[in-house]
């Protein structure tokens, strides 16, 4: 072997080792990825594809993300008052079939398909629905009889050539609810999750919702304060619906990344004065579960800095659980021209900072086309597997632990089985199982991110996995695990003999 090649993989070696080792791995951490499909960014690749290819490529992608450590889907479901299920209220969307009103054919339900495989995998998915978008600036496709914009032309504000829901309507909150009220009535989601699109971005609203302000001030005089209460009106009553239809699933929003520059030191768009977007008073008054703001801008940038922006959201999550909002497809393009470790030193970043719970990355599509950095999240980052937090606003019943374990082994491999808990008084319902494992004579440490070997969906309890020493090497510990990602206080414990 030259002493070059040598040189070289001894460098490559020791890198990876440091890197590997720089960080404490965690046991409690959101891994999430948005799937996008306005536009088919993400999914489907084609929407003219047949049912059964979009039906393969949504579980190879959901998959994908699995292997690479991801533990949480946002699957965007609605995208322009449209739907990629089978919603009682708006039109199937053109995203999927290539003509909105028209359902797929033979029929498949996409929500359903990914909530199915997530689950399947022991993965969470929250449903991703745009509230306000009615049609995109580039939308230049056909509109469904069925359509907001066609029943109720005068629930929709026009900035220029975009079309929104108008915020100030009486009706339109009433149905976003609505909306979010079919989903929760036919889906096993595990959250619903807003995006970033409240007043337009560009063109910034002016004076187009004035009439609507005249009718409806509701006591205000200031439309700039009206604008950001029609918001937080919408999501505390959204909020509200959620809490007593299904009080499992989380609520959450991926705000901008700026609220105000004052905040920040920053000098970038402010979203509480052009896009009338609060989230403060979200967390104050409890209105969501989780905030997952979109701090898309480098360490260091000299408008918007990461590493001063970070540390703030990090300070509002005294309050509220925090997910820091990563721009994967930005970092990770061709086109990106600062340091090619930008993402891993913000992820760094994030590990260091206290009260940030998890990273969303945006999207999907960054990560499936970069091979080399989905390996460096499996082999190095998400190595091993990890729960989602548990959040403060949710229940903290905790499950039942397993019991009855059994097992086997044969050959190299061994097999384990247990029976599923007792629900708890209180209706802590099982979802999943955590499974861990330590050196027989090791103490069993349940916060050692280390032991934690994988996390198994509630209707499977059995584990299999290959041995690199003799059985009784070990000792296994499995938990359960509910929809609000609390975990028994007591643990089954599996000796091999």
């Amino acid at each position: 072997m030259p002493i070059k090649f040598l040189t070289y993989l001894l460098v490559l070696c020791f890198a990876f080792s440091q890197a590997s080792f720089a960080q404490t791995p965690l046991k409690r951490e959101l891994r999430g990825v948005w799937i996008a499909t306005v536009a088919n960014i993400d999914y489907p690749l084609d929407r003219h594809a047949s049912t059964e290819e979009k039906i393969l490529e949504l579980r190879t992608l959901i998959n994908r993300l699995h292997d690479m450590g991801i533990n949480t889907v946002f699957f965007q479901i609605r995208t322009e008052c449209d739907a990629l299920y089978n919603s009682s209220v708006e039109p199937w969307s053109y995203w999927l079939t290539g003509k909105q009103g028209t359902a797929p054919e033979p029929f498949f339900d996409p929500l359903e398909v990914a909530i199915t495989e997530a689950h399947k995998l022991g993965m969470q998915l929250h449903a991703w629905i745009n509230p306000y978008r009615c049609i995109k600036n580039l939308s230049n496709y056909e509109f469904s009889e069925n359509h907001v914009s066609k029943k109720h032309p005068d629930w929709i504000l026009a900035v220029k050539d975009y079309k929104m829901l108008d915020p100030g309507n009486p009706h339109v909150t009433p149905y976003i609810v609505s909306v979010v009220s079919d989903v929760l009535e036919k889906y096993d989601v595990d959250g619903i999750h807003f995006d970033d699109y409240f007043y337009p971005y560009e063109p910034k609203i002016h004076k187009e919702d004035a009439e609507t302000f005249k009718d409806n001030p509701r006591g205000f005089t200031n439309i700039e304060d009206w604008r950001r209460d029609n918001i937080n009106s919408m999501i505390a009553q959204v909020n509200t619906l959620i809490k007593s239809k299904r009080p499992d699933v989380v609520f959450g929003v991926s705000p901008f990344g700026i609220v105000e520059n004052k905040f920040t030191s920053t000098s970038g768009m402010e979203s509480y004065s052009v896009l009338y977007c609060d989230p403060l008073n979200w967390v104050s008054n409890h209105t969501v579960d989780y905030l997952a703001p979109q701090l898309y801008w480098e360490i260091d940038h000299p408008r918007a800095d990461f590493a001063k922006l970070l540390p703030w959201w990090a300070a509002v999550g005294k309050d509220c659980r925090v997910f820091a909002g990563l721009y994967s497809s930005n970092f990770l393009g061709k086109k990106h021209a600062g340091a090619d470790d930008e993402l891993t030193r913000q992820i760094l970043r994030i590990r260091n900072t206290p009260d940030i719970g998890g990273i969303i990355f945006f999207s999907a599509k960054s990560l499936i086309n970069n091979k080399d950095f989905a390996d460096s999240l499996a082999m190095n980052y998400f190595l091993y597997p990890a729960l989602p937090p548990v959040y403060p606003t949710k229940d903290s019943v905790l499950p039942n632990a397993p019991t009855n374990g059994i097992c086997s082994v044969t050959d190299s491999k061994i097999t384990l089985t247990w029976d599923a808990p007792v629900t708890t008084f209180g209706g802590a319902q099982v979802t999943r199982y955590a499974v861990y494992r330590f050196g027989r004579y090791d103490r069993i440490n349940m916060d050692d991110a280390t032991a934690l070997r994988a996390i198994i969906p509630a209707n499977e309890t059995k584990y299999s996995e290959s041995l690199f020493r003799s059985a009784d090497s070990f000792v296994y510990v499995i938990s359960a695990i509910d929809k609000s990602n609390n975990e028994s206080a007591e643990h089954l414990i599996i000796r091999p003999e």
